[in-house]
């Protein structure tokens, strides 16, 4: 059976800003569908990895979000949290008002080959005891 989960969008916003304090539960959230998300102009699809491990005996996950892009004015000094989409139509939530933060961080690539893209190369990490929440 084929999963069709390429990340076909990426919005953020401040944390400060989320429509709610905390999550209930570990698995889905909702959004208020007048709720607006600035969207990240990037070349799809992005990437998301998410691992677990045993720490201290408890579950972390670690998630990582890359995506590529032309534009420089992406924010990098404030806390934001990131959503992301499937071209399925799932909504992930990496971050939320509570620390850790998503920690994001920028590579200006050059490629070594002419038929590559000069892209900037964003990568978002964000370490939880909770699993990046699945929207509703």
């Amino acid at each position: 059976m084929k999963r069709l989960s390429y990340i076909c969008n990426v919005q953020c916003i401040p944390v400060s800003k989320l429509p709610f304090d905390t999550l209930l539960g570990n698995h889905t959230f909702d959004i208020p569908e007048s709720y607006d998300w600035p969207v990240v102009k990037c070349q799809k699809p992005a990437k998301l990895e998410i691992t677990d491990k045993i720490e201290d005996g408890l579950r972390f996950y670690t998630h990582k979000l890359t995506f590529r892009t032309c534009h420089e004015d992406l924010d990098m000094s404030g806390n934001y949290a990131y959503l992301v989409t499937t071209i399925e139509g799932k909504r992930y939530l990496i971050g939320n008002k509570e620390r850790p933060y998503p920690i994001i961080n920028m590579s200006d690539v050059h490629p070594d080959s002419l038929g590559t893209s000069a892209m900037i190369e964003y990568t978002v990490q964000w370490g939880s005891t909770r699993k990046a929440p699945l929207s509703a």
